[in-house]
Parts: structure tokens; C-alpha cells; sequence
């Protein structure tokens, strides 16, 4: 078992001696310790000399060094101690006192001369660490190297391997692959893999790093380190495969190292970058790459001995473009009797990038939900934008919130300015709701103005005033005539069109009356078919029209309180499930109220509290509120809504109370025209009873005669 980093397991090695000086000196040390010891390059390590045979795992070692100044010190020796083990070891012939600490072994002395003997048991990797600071190496050994060299100075933190195969340098493998692979992004990602296999022990493995490479990281060899240019990698056995990664400078023409017969490259990029490979290496099918490709752009290239491969890349400028859309916004308004406004707003929005949208309602916000699942209301402190939590991919996104306003007694107008989005939006389509006492007039701000008047309506104020022109004298009566027929237009569409027949036909009439008996009635029939023809079609359009089947506006609609935010609050349920449930409900809420007085509930403090404020609790996950009903209601949209081209549609209505005034005033006006024309009336009802009048004496004498 290894101990700790920092623990400190002092070890006696070897057999008792030393002088009673300084046995003495160590003890005054421990009772007293000198005041005026040594903090700083106390000691110095001047040889040390390897010599013994390695074939069986272990070295002989000679380590000689001075202190400074005067005083007991721990001075390191080698590591890893969790590898590494040292047999007898004295000091100057006695004994030595080793321990370990942060993975590597020291000696205690207070020595001022001090000369350290043992053996050193070599790890698996044969691999070991001189601390240091050390003056000198010296290595002797036999049956094997030092692969560092035989004579080495100023050593301080540097790894020694050991190999076996003798003097001479370590044969080449046998067999000796590479597959590489470059991956272009911001900055330039290397992968190697390197494949060695021999009939002996491999030993150390000497990769060129020919190109500039940044090693990071090694998979597969331990201690690896970097020098002159060259990756040695200490292996065991007689195979190792190998991974190195790390990053490139910069690309250039890249041939096969000597040792393989052929290299595998494959080249990939980022869509920031282009990358260009020319040369005579072939290119090969990308599912045949040795290391896993990470683009779909990745070539393979099989670059063979005496070939090259040159690379280089051209970096694409990326433009600003919209991480984020609303796909379609969907708005309600809904204004009740007593002038709240109920607005819900509903988004579905595309995301590849933002983590929050900033959401500003138009009122109190009081619902949330993402995909039909209620979610907290939050915002950042000092702000009342709301934090959306935004996901990747298509969403949606439901909002509810409440206002207020003022109706006014006769007429008004409603303008909201709508929820701001900081995102471009697609299509914004808002729908007002309106109670029974309000109606719609005008909307503005949208793609064209709603006007509640159509063509019928324009052509029948067309033919109200031919009427009054033609049968009325002066202007005061035609302007009466004209507004008592253009409101009898709206009052009774039936009663307008017998009106203008009745006033044709007073026009014609005379005209008519001296015409030939054949004649009459030719004349009388066609006025007929033309007041058929003009009428019938009027009625029609006047009725597609008021329905809101070509203008777009409705002269009723849902008048029921219907949720329109079912989703994820609603456990879907089959059969009377949903009865079952409203039952257990029910009976849950009796309990409750049962137990009020007495039962405290530990969420949101006592059953009365939480109605103390109508139900509204802080960070809770709100419930959907069911949208009022409305009966009339009048539709704005506009496509391409972005934060600098708002969409603020404005409603202008009239109240029952308005509409009653303007009834009013036509009654008052066919009242002024009647007594203007009073003359002409009398004159018509003598008229009436004239021609009355003969067919009465005509029934009297008849009478008389059958008498």
C-alpha cells in the first residue's frame, strides 16, 4: 500500500554505528533545534555512480555529498516510491534512516561529509526519478544503458531509463506502423498511433518530431518525455501500441517515417476551415481510417515510402447570422366587462444557441410553460423581463399575464404595445375579445386596416344619397334623407330596400302614369326585375359580411370559459378517469378544510395563509388560468416583426352606450326630415285618400243594388 503524498516513514536500513559526536549533535537537534539552521541550498549532492549488472532488475549506487552548514536535514534521493525499493543503504558504513514523502525517497543526516551505498531494485518500466539537485551521474553498468547517455551533469527532476539489450543502440522493430490524423479548428489538432512490435524486448522507442508538434498527452507509455526534437517513449514487451495527441503550429508537407512502409493520414476541419491536400498520396475511402473520424468532411489519405502529402488551409470567414427565430407568435387579448385584460401569448421559436430569452409582458405575468409543462416565473432583479429557459430545437413557449384599463362610455381605443422579444419573429397574429357592450370599429397597425364597413355598406350609402338628390329639394333635406337612409341601412337592410323602392318608384311613377297600358306594365316589370336584381345580391353581401366571412371580423365568437392551455397540468385519464379524479379532489379538499384549524402545512405555512392572498405563492410552479369568454372580437397581423419594426395594433370600439346615441340621432334626423317634408306628406296621405275614395262609393252602391 502506497502512503500518502506528504507522509513522512522514516526506515532503518542497514546495521548500528556512528560516533558519539554525533549522536550527540542529533539528539541536541531534536531536544533544541539549532536557531540559526540552514533554509536555503543547505546541502549539496556531488556524484553519484551507477556500476553493477541490470539484467536482473537492480543497480548498484554511490551518492556523495557535503552540507553546507552545520545542522540535521532531509535530503531527497530518487522516486517514484511506490516503484522504486532501496536495500542496504548506509551512510560513511552505518546505518542511514530513509523515508518517503510526495513519492520519492530521502535520507536524514547531519554529516557534514556523507557518502550513501545501497542497491536500487528497478521498477517494471525501468524507469526511475533523480530529485536533485545533482553535480554529476556516472553510469557503469552491464548488460544494459543508460538510454540518457553514460555521463550526465546537473540533474534535478530528470528520469533515467534503464535498457537492457546492451551497449549498443536498441534495435529497430520489426514491425513499425503509423496512422495520423489532423484536425484544422481553431488551432491545429494531431493524432498518432503508432504500432511497434519485435521479437525481443522493444525498450525505449524513439519517435522524430519532425513537423513541430506539441506533445500534450501519451497513451500507452509512461515517463515519456521530449528531447532535441525527438518523443522518447520507454515501452515494455515486445509490443506497444501508442497514442499521442497534441497540437501542430502550423501544416506543411508531411512524408512517412522511415521505419514504415506506408502512413495512414486523415485530414479534417471545422466548417470555419477549408483543408487542401495535394501530392502523390492516394486517397482512400474515410470509413477504412485507422482512428475514429470526429467531421463528415475527413479524408483519408495512404501515403506509401517516397511519397508526400502536402497540406495546407484556407480559413472561411463566418458571417453573423440568427441563432434563434420565433417561428410564430400567436397573441390573445381578452377585455372583460370590468376592464381587465387577460392576454396569453403563445411562441413557437427555433433555438441553436441562446440559453435565456428576456421576455417582457404586457401586464403581471401569472403563467409559464415550455411544451405544455408549467415552468417557474422568474426575472432578474431590478428588470420585469422575464428569463426563459431556452432548449435546442422547435419549442413552445405559452405566456399569460393580466392588465387593466378603462372603457369608455361612448367610444375608446386599445393599444398595447405587445410583449417585447429581442428575437425577429416570423408572423404575429393578435386577436381582441371584446365583451357584449363593446364592438369593433377600426384596427390599425397591423398589414392593412380593418374597417367594419365593406362593400355593401358603400354601396348602399351610394344609393342613399342618388335617393335624396332625386327626392328631396334643398340641401338640408337631402343631408337628412341621406343619414335617415344610411342608418335605416343598419337599423333593418329590408326596410332600406323597400324605402328606396318606394322612393323609385314615387320618382318613376309619374313618368309611368302617362304611359299606354301595355307599356305601363312593361316598364313596371322591369323596375321590379331591377329592384330584385339590385336588392337580393346587396342582402347577400351585407350578410357574408357581417358574419366575418370576407372582412375578417366576427360578430360573435366563444362565449364559454375554455382553457387554452391544456398540457402538461392535465393527467391524461381514459373513461371517467377525469370524473374519478374531480371526485378524490373534492374529498382531499374537504379533509383539508376539515383540518384547517389544527393542521399546519410545512410547504407554504397554514391552509389560511396560502388563501390569504387569493393563492399567489413565490417560486412555485404556476397553474394556467382559464381565458374569459368573449363575444365579439377583431383579428391584426403583420409578418416580419423584428425589435426595430414593432407590431402595435390599435382597436378602436363603441359601447352600447354610443351606439344608442347614433340611434338617437338617426331617429332625430328622420324626425327633422319628416317635418320639413310635411307638406308634401299631407299632400300624399289626400293623395292616398283619393284615390281611396272611389272604390269605396263604388262597394257602397254596389251594395245598394244587391240590396
Amino acid at each position: 500500500m502506497v502512503a500518502p503524498a506528504m507522509a513522512r516513514v522514516p526506515i532503518v536500513v542497514g546495521n548500528s554505528g556512528g560516533s558519539l559526536t554525533s549522536e550527540l549533535t542529533e539528539l541536541a537537534n531534536l531536544v533544541k533545534p539549532d536557531t540559526s539552521a540552514c533554509a536555503d541550498h543547505c546541502w549539496v549532492l556531488d556524484r553519484m555512480k551507477l556500476s553493477g549488472p541490470i539484467d536482473k532488475g537492480s543497480v548498484d549506487f554511490e551518492l556523495t555529498g557535503e552540507l553546507l552548514q552545520k545542522g540535521s536535514y532531509e535530503i531527497p534521493l530518487f522516486g517514484p516510491a511506490d516503484k522504486l525499493r532501496m536495500e542496504n543503504v548506509t551512510q560513511n558504513g552505518a546505518r542511514a534512516t530513509i523515508g518517503f514523502e510526495e513519492g520519492h525517497y530521502y535520507f536524514h543526516t547531519s554529516e557534514n561529509h556523507f557518502t550513501l551505498r545501497g542497491k536500487l531494485v528497478l521498477p517494471e518500466d525501468r524507469t526511475i526519478t533523480i530529485v536533485g539537485p545533482l553535480d554529476a551521474l556516472d553510469a557503469e553498468v552491464k548488460g544494459g544503458r543508460v538510454t540518457e547517455g553514460e555521463h550526465l551533469t546537473a540533474l534535478a527532476g530528470t528520469a533515467l531509463h534503464f535498457d537492457a539489450e546492451g551497449d549498443a543502440p536498441a534495435a529497430q522493430p520489426a514491425i513499425f506502423s503509423v496512422s495520423r490524423a489532423l484536425r484544422v479548428g481553431k488551432s491545429i489538432e494531431f493524432e498518432y498511433r503508432i504500432s511497434a512490435q519485435s521479437g525481443t524486448d522493444l525498450g525505449v522507442v524513439h519517435f522524430p518530431l519532425r513537423y513541430g508538434e506539441r506533445v500534450v498527452d501519451v497513451a500507452g507509455s509512461t515517463a515519456w518525455r521530449t528531447e532535441s526534437e525527438e518523443l522518447l517513449l520507454p515501452t515494455t514487451g515486445k509490443r506497444a501500441d501508442i497514442t499521442i495527441t497534441g497540437t501542430l503550429a502550423n501544416v506543411s508537407s508531411f512524408a512517412p517515417d522511415a521505419r514504415a512502409p506506408f502512413e495512414w493520414w486523415l485530414l479534417e476541419s471545422d466548417a470555419e476551415h477549408r483543408v487542401l491536400a495535394t501530392g502523390d498520396a492516394k486517397q482512400h475511402d474515410a470509413s477504412e481510417s485507422p482512428i475514429v473520424r470526429k467531421e463528415p468532411n475527413s479524408r483519408l489519405y495512404l501515403v506509401q515510402r517516397g511519397q508526400h502529402l502536402d497540406v495546407t488551409v484556407q480559413t472561411l470567414q463566418s458571417l453573423d447570422v440568427l441563432a434563434a427565430t420565433v417561428r410564430d407568435h400567436t397573441r390573445t387579448l381578452v377585455l372583460t366587462g370590468a376592464g381587465d385584460l387577460v392576454m396569453q401569448d403563445v411562441l413557437t421559436y427555433d433555438n441553436n444557441g441562446l440559453d435565456y430569452l428576456y421576455y417582457t409582458p404586457d401586464g403581471k405575468p401569472l403563467y409559464l410553460a415550455i411544451d405544455g409543462a408549467s415552468e417557474r416565473v422568474m426575472h432578474k432583479d431590478g428588470s420585469e423581463d422575464l428569463m426563459i429557459p431556452m432548449r435546442l430545437g422547435q419549442h413552445t413557449v405559452t405566456v399569460q399575464s393580466l392588465s387593466s384599463t378603462t372603457i369608455g362610455t361612448l367610444f375608446g381605443r386599445i393599444s398595447m404595445p405587445g410583449p417585447r422579444v429581442p428575437l425577429a419573429t416570423s408572423s404575429e397574429q393578435l386577436t381582441f375579445g371584446l365583451p357584449e357592450s363593446v364592438h369593433p370599429f377600426l384596427v390599425t397597425g397591423g398589414e392593412k386596416t380593418q374597417w367594419p364597413l365593406g362593400s355593401s355598406d358603400a354601396i348602399a350609402f351610394g344609393l342613399s344619397g342618388i335617393a335624396a338628390m332625386l327626392a328631396l329639394r334643398g340641401w338640408k333635406k337631402r343631408t337628412l334623407g341621406g343619414v335617415t337612409m344610411m342608418g335605416l341601412w343598419f337599423v333593418s337592410k329590408p326596410l332600406f330596400i323597400a324605402a328606396l323602392a318606394a322612393g323609385a318608384i314615387s320618382i318613376v311613377w309619374p313618368v309611368v302614369a302617362r304611359l299606354g297600358k301595355t307599356t305601363k306594365r312593361v316598364t313596371l316589370g322591369l323596375g321590379l326585375l331591377g329592384a330584385v336584381a339590385i336588392g337580393v345580391p346587396l342582402l347577400v353581401v351585407a350578410k357574408s359580411e357581417h358574419t366575418g366571412t370576407s372582412t375578417g371580423w366576427a360578430a360573435t365568437s366563444a362565449t364559454s370559459d375554455v382553457d387554452t392551455t391544456k398540457g402538461a397540468e392535465e393527467m391524461p385519464m381514459g373513461g371517467n378517469g377525469g370524473a374519478v379524479q374531480a371526485q378524490v379532489d373534492m374529498r382531499a379538499k374537504d379533509e383539508l378544510k376539515k383540518n384547517m384549524p389544527t393542521q399546519v402545512f410545512a410547504q407554504r405555512g397554514d391552509f389560511a395563509s396560502q388563501l390569504a392572498h387569493a393563492g399567489v405563492l413565490d417560486g412555485v410552479r404556476p397553474v394556467a388560468l382559464s381565458m374569459p369568454g368573449y363575444t365579439h372580437s377583431a383579428e391584426a397581423k403583420r409578418q416580419l416583426v423584428t425589435p426595430s419594426r414593432g407590431f402595435t395594433p390599435v382597436l378602436w370600439y363603441v359601447t352600447d352606450t354610443g351606439l344608442a346615441l347614433l340611434a338617437l340621432l338617426w331617429l332625430a334626423s328622420a324626425a327633422g326630415l319628416a317635418w320639413m317634408s310635411r307638406d308634401r306628406l299631407v299632400a300624399l296621405r289626400e293623395a292616398v285618400r283619393a284615390a281611396l275614395a272611389p272604390k269605396a262609393q263604388e262597394t257602397a252602391q254596389m251594395t245598394e243594388q244587391k240590396a
